[in-house]
């Protein structure tokens, strides 16, 4: 794993649930490497603005998927409830992911729930917005630099043995009893769906050769229907893609399922690249996130993409 930065404390180990206050810009910056990054985890511009405030650590992040490389581990860092990047210093991207803060970055907060500290902490005030663009660079080159670019370096490989890394969830409260229960049916489902069709269960490809999209043109807060998964199967290649966007095995959860459209999809930062990608005729679906079901319970909580022709307009 890559250790760029040096921490100042041992681990403080922030559980789920727990109040949090993010430490002032000063005290932030003051953990960063040359590249604005602390274990190889940069910190955003985007972060700034929740410097000095108190959040509830929404889930620890043990480990994360990255794309084309699969899940990894992680150390030292949480997700807070509800803090997603905006893209506003990186093109307009519209991923939405959740932040990783390091814990070094953090520090026990107040008791009360929703409490909000003030802006500016200590040592914040001292901080210009030249030395914030110099510290927290963006590019690097003629790519993208932020979390989702660098999760590749800031990760490590995963200990071996998928029940171990269960029995550890259970342990720090991040998977409960049922839960569990419920990952070692599916694990039992799809060893037999491999040894019958060669794939896990879920998983889902069809026989399209060229794939297309619908052109619904949909908005925000439009009632919309998923499909089921055979309609959904007929406009996938041999990939399980439609036009480069694979059809992920958790998202067939939903099928048959109504929900609002959170935003159309247009631009996004290509986690493998660092290039701006432009989407059409793609979604997002108001509050459909993944929950790690079919990713050894990684709690990045990614939203999904939806392709038009995977959904069909629900009349008022």
């Amino acid at each position: 794993m890559s250790a760029k930065g040096s921490r100042r404390d041992g681990p403080v180990n922030f559980r789920r649930g727990q109040s949090v206050a993010v430490r002032s810009l000063s005290e932030i910056l003051a953990t960063l490497d040359a590249d604005g990054s602390l274990e190889g985890m940069p910190f955003m511009p985007e972060m700034a603005p929740f410097c000095g405030k108190t959040f509830r650590v929404f889930r620890r992040a043990e480990r994360t998927c990255v794309e084309a490389v699969g899940i990894r581990s992680m150390e030292n860092a949480v997700f807070l409830a509800g803090l997603r990047c905006d893209g506003s210093a990186h093109g307009g991207c519209q991923r939405g992911c959740l932040f990783f803060w390091k814990e070094d970055w953090l520090r026990p907060g107040e008791s009360a729930v929703g409490r909000r500290q003030a802006v500016v902490g200590s040592g914040q005030s001292a901080v210009g917005s030249e030395e914030v663009e110099l510290r927290l660079p963006t590019m690097k080159g003629d790519r993208f630099y932020c979390q989702s670019t660098e999760l590749g370096c800031a990760s490590g490989d995963l200990p071996p043995g998928k029940l171990r890394l269960f029995l550890h969830d259970m342990r720090i409260g991040e998977l409960s009893v049922g839960r569990f229960v419920y990952f070692a049916w599916r694990a039992l489902v799809n060893r037999g769906s491999r040894l019958v069709r060669g794939c896990p269960f879920y998983q889902v490809s069809g026989e399209q050769k060229k794939t297309v999209g619908a052109g619904l043109n949909l908005q925000a807060g439009e009632l919309v229907e998923i499909k089921s998964l055979a309609e959904i199967q007929a406009t996938l290649d041999a990939q399980g893609r439609n036009r480069g966007l694979s059809f992920e095995p958790e998202m067939a959860l939903h099928c048959g399922r109504r929900y609002r459209v959170a935003m159309p999809l247009r631009t996004i930062i290509s986690e493998e690249t660092g290039k701006i990608v432009q989407l059409n005729d793609t979604i997002i679906l108001d509050g459909l996130i993944c929950r790690g079901i079919c990713a050894l319970n990684c709690p990045r909580a990614n939203y999904f993409y939806w392709r038009d022709i995977w959904l069909k307009r629900v009349e008022a």
